[in-house]
C-alpha cells in the first residue's frame, strides 16, 4: 500500500494525482512509527496487523509431472496448470500459481509445462511446451484434437523434465477490523504530521 501525504498532513492513496510531495510505502515504514509515545506505538501495532493481513506469500504444496495425468487415448479433460493444481491439491484454480523451475517461492515463473495433442516439436519425442499458467487450448474442454493442450495428460510431455510446481496463494481479504485499524493509523499519521508542522 502506498500512502501519500502533503505538507498539511492530509492523505491520499496512489492513483490520485493531487498529492505528491511526500510519498512512502506505508507497510515498509512501520518501524518509523515506533517511538516513545503511546499513540505512535498503537499506530505501529495497528499498521503491522493491517499490513500482515494484506500481504501473504505463496506456499509450496506439491508438484506433478505432466504425464501423471490420464492417457490421451481416453480423451480426458484439458487442464491449465492452475486447474491441474486444483484437481490434485484441492480448492479452486485461482488459489494457485505455478512454476516450471522448482519449489522455491523466489523462482515462481507463472509458467506451466503442457503436452500438445499431436506434438509441438516437429515429431521429436518427448516434447513439452512452457505456456502461461492459465493457458489452455481445448475442444469443448477436452484434450481431443490436434493443437489441444493440457498440463495433466499422458501424451507427448513425459518424464521428470516436465514437472510443474504448485504454490497456494490464499485469497487475502483484509478483515473489517484490520481495515479500520489501518484507517486509524493513517489518520493518526496525518494528525502527528500536522502537529509537527504547526
Amino acid at each position: 500500500m502506498i500512502a501519500e501525504f502533503n505538507e498539511i498532513g492530509s492523505s491520499s492513496f496512489s492513483g490520485m494525482a493531487d498529492v505528491i510531495p511526500l510519498r512512502f510505502n506505508f507497510c515498509q515504514e512501520i518501524p518509523m512509527l515506533n517511538s516513545f509515545s503511546a499513540m505512535r506505538t498503537g499506530l505501529a501495532i495497528a499498521a503491522t496487523i493491517a499490513c500482515s493481513s494484506v500481504f501473504a506469500a505463496p506456499t509450496y504444496v506439491g508438484s506433478w509431472e505432466v504425464d501423471d495425468g490420464p492417457s490421451w487415448t481416453v480423451v480426458p479433460p484439458s487442464y491449465t496448470g492452475q486447474e491441474a493444481a486444483a484437481l490434485l491439491f484441492g480448492g479452486a484454480a485461482s488459489d494457485y500459481v505455478i512454476s516450471t523451475i522448482d519449489s522455491l517461492v523466489a523462482n515462481i515463473d507463472h509458467l506451466t509445462w503442457v503436452s500438445t495433442w499431436g506434438g509441438a516439436c516437429g515429431g521429436s519425442f518427448p516434447c513439452g511446451t512452457k505456456v502461461a499458467e492459465t493457458f489452455e487450448v481445448s475442444t469443448g474442454g477436452l484434450y481431443a484434437t490436434p493443437g489441444d493442450t493440457s498440463a495433466y495428460v499422458s501424451d507427448w510431455a513425459t518424464g521428470t523434465e516436465y514437472t510443474n510446481y504448485a504454490f497456494k496463494v490464499d485469497a487475502v481479504v483484509p478483515e473489517p477490523a484490520s481495515l479500520a485499524l489501518l484507517g486509524i493509523a493513517i489518520a493518526g499519521l496525518g494528525v502527528t504530521r500536522r502537529r509537527k508542522t504547526a
